[in-house]
């Protein structure tokens, strides 16, 4: 089994990934939309949130994604979802679509 997690994914699924980025891509947005965006004090804005999709070592299909979420100005803990799967990352990047929400101890 180690040796299969060494192996890179299928080409099926690295076609996949290559969509769902290409799909992603045209939806940023570049530009700012919102009225605490253009105010130095960003007035309006009350979270911030970070993600994080990291493979495990050694293996190029599991991989875990993270979504913190934080008050502001206060920077205090809100919310953290959180999710390992093991066959494709398109399905651990679903919107909160069976995702365990932890919160801060």
């Amino acid at each position: 089994m180690a040796q299969e997690a060494a192996q890179w994914p299928p080409e099926e699924t690295l076609s996949l990934w290559k969509r769902e980025q290409a799909r992603l891509k045209a939806r940023v947005v570049d530009r700012d939309t919102e009225a605490w965006q253009r105010d130095p004090a960003f007035s309006g804005l009350r979270r911030v949130g970070g993600v994080d999709v990291s493979f495990v070592k050694g293996d190029s299909v599991r991989a875990c994604a993270s979504l913190v979420v934080l008050s502001y100005p206060e920077l205090e803990f809100c919310l953290q979802v959180a999710k390992q799967n093991g066959s494709s990352l398109p399905s651990a990047c679903q919107p909160f679509r069976c995702w365990k929400q932890l919160r801060a101890p």
